[in-house]
């Protein structure tokens, strides 16, 4: 069954059953109610009736008595503690087949008060006993019988009304179920046949919802847009990726075959032929394994969308960033780092960043690499890497956040250093997704300066990081690296304080 027919048999039958239940209980309610008002009345009736008959017994026959007193709609009788009776039962119906059958009941007698409901040919009475004293002494029953059909008859009519009035209810609450059903349904349907466009076209769609909706059906239709987009998101990055990498690996896949091409035919004949493919091959070896790996890089960093977020000391990273740093190439790196600066951030992230920024000054400069870390203020903290390269034209600025964008070939990179273009454009993704904003400056010839600033500064100023001297500026020698393996960890090289010379 589908989920519109459950819906609207489920709940027809629901509001059926209530509406059957109310309408019983009013019924039943009415009835009860009813009853008790003719029973009270008719025992005031009775009780009235037998004190006059017990005042007129010592002077009037006991059947004359019954005579006056006999109810229009019903029966008076005297019954003795023997079950008999002191008169003949007198009934003042015009209707002789009701008064043969009243003067037929059985004799009960009760010697106190007691109303009873009896029926009689189809007909509903009431029975009202009341006991008196006779004029000898004996206590006898007074029992008064009288009909209540025209509290039947007010109760059918109630009947046959509240029928009816269900009957007419039904009809608009069946109305109203099959709105409603369709209405839960309608979501649900855009949804199904939306999946159904998709796995046909094989193009991602979304639904359309409404934002002021806040039922769980309308968040389902918002979730479902959401992991669209994420899908979508996550299909993109795929393509980007293998066209990337195709992009990206032919240049050196075809060198490499050239040289190997030409070492195949000449490289026996020629050494400096061997030497020129042996080192070409070797240069794009390296080239295309420092490319897979960045693109890895910007696809883990694209995928990772959780960050661990921690209070983090700048100083402290970047000091062992370029630590690690150094180890790997060798190269001399100033930290300015006048006093911890605390922001709650990713520290791995962040250090990813900072590896890259430093392999890109590395790859354009020669000389003493700075990185410097200052509070600002309260609100922000700064990180600037520095480089005194060869820097970059003003009008290529807004370019180099690109994805395999280079600036022009004829200001190359430093000789062995590799690259694809893709170090900044992963730094970028990086600074999105951790709220850093990035800016570069850079005059050609001069060098360049990569500025982070950490916009949402939660951190605090009142504790030092433990491993990390307040107050200093370090500079982190070439020279380090070969010493680097043999110090604890936690240490640098050789720094000087405050500038001053290697130790």
């Amino acid at each position: 069954m589908k989920l519109k027919s459950k819906i609207y048999l489920y709940s027809s039958v629901l509001f059926a059953a209530l509406l059957a239940a109310a309408c019983v209980s009013i019924y039943l309610l009415f009835g009860k109610m009813s009853l008790d008002a003719e029973i009270r009345r008719f025992e005031s009736e009775a009780e009235l009736t037998a004190e006059r008959i017990s005042e007129a017994a010592s002077r009037t026959a006991p059947d004359d008595l019954l005579r006056a007193y006999a109810p229009a709609d019903g029966m008076l009788r005297v019954v003795t503690p023997d079950g008999g009776s002191l008169a003949r039962p007198v009934t003042a119906s015009d209707d002789p087949q009701r008064s043969e059958r009243l003067s037929g009941e059985p004799y009960h007698y009760v010697a106190v008060h007691e109303a009873q409901r009896f029926r009689s040919g189809g007909e509903g009475y009431i029975r009202v006993s009341v006991p008196v004293i006779w004029p000898d002494g004996e206590v006898l029953s007074v029992q008064v019988s009288r009909s209540i059909a025209d509290l039947e008859d007010r109760l059918n009519v109630l009947k046959t009304v509240l029928v009816i009035v269900a009957l007419l209810a039904l009809v608009p609450t069946i109305l109203a179920n099959t709105v409603l059903a369709n209405r839960i349904v309608k979501p649900i349907s855009a949804l199904t046949e939306t999946m159904g466009d998709i796995r046909r076209s094989g193009r991602f769609q979304r639904i359309e919802t409404d934002k002021q909706n806040g039922d769980e059906l309308a968040e389902m239709g918002r979730t479902f847009n959401d992991m669209i987009v994420l899908l979508e998101s996550n299909f993109a990055r795929q393509e980007r990726f293998v066209s990337d990498a195709s992009h990206e690996l032919k240049t050196p896949l075809t060198i490499i075959e050239s040289y190997a091409s030409l070492l195949k035919r000449r490289g026996k004949e020629r050494p400096e032929v061997f030497d020129e493919a042996v080192e070409a091959i070797l240069s794009e070896s390296v080239r295309m394994r420092e490319l897979t790996e960045r693109l890895l890089q910007t696809a883990r960093s694209s995928e990772s969308d959780t960050l661990d977020l921690q209070e983090t000391d700048l100083a402290r990273s970047a000091a062992e960033s370029v630590k690690a740093f150094i180890r790997a190439y060798g190269r001399d790196i100033e930290v300015i780092a006048p006093e911890p600066v605390f922001v709650r951030t990713d520290e791995a992230k962040i250090r990813q960043l900072l590896f890259i920024l430093l392999d890109n000054a590395r790859k354009y400069s020669e000389a003493t690499i700075t990185l410097r870390v200052a509070g600002g203020s309260e609100e922000e903290a700064r990180l600037q890497v520095v480089d005194r390269g060869i820097g970059i034209p003003e009008d290529e600025l807004p370019k180099v956040f690109d994805r395999f964008y280079r600036v022009d070939s004829s200001r190359a990179r430093l000789p062995g250093t590799g690259g694809a273009g893709l170090g900044l454009a992963l730094a970028q993704d990086l600074a999105e997704a951790l709220d850093i904003a990035i800016g570069i400056e850079s005059r050609l010839g001069e060098g360049t300066t990569v500025t982070l600033r950490f916009r949402n500064r939660n951190g605090s100023r009142d504790k030092e990081p433990r491993g990390m001297m307040p107050s200093r500026n370090r500079r982190f020698r070439s020279e380090d690296k070969r010493s680097a393996n043999r110090e604890e960890p936690g240490s640098a090289g050789r720094t000087d304080e405050e500038g001053g010379k290697p130790t």
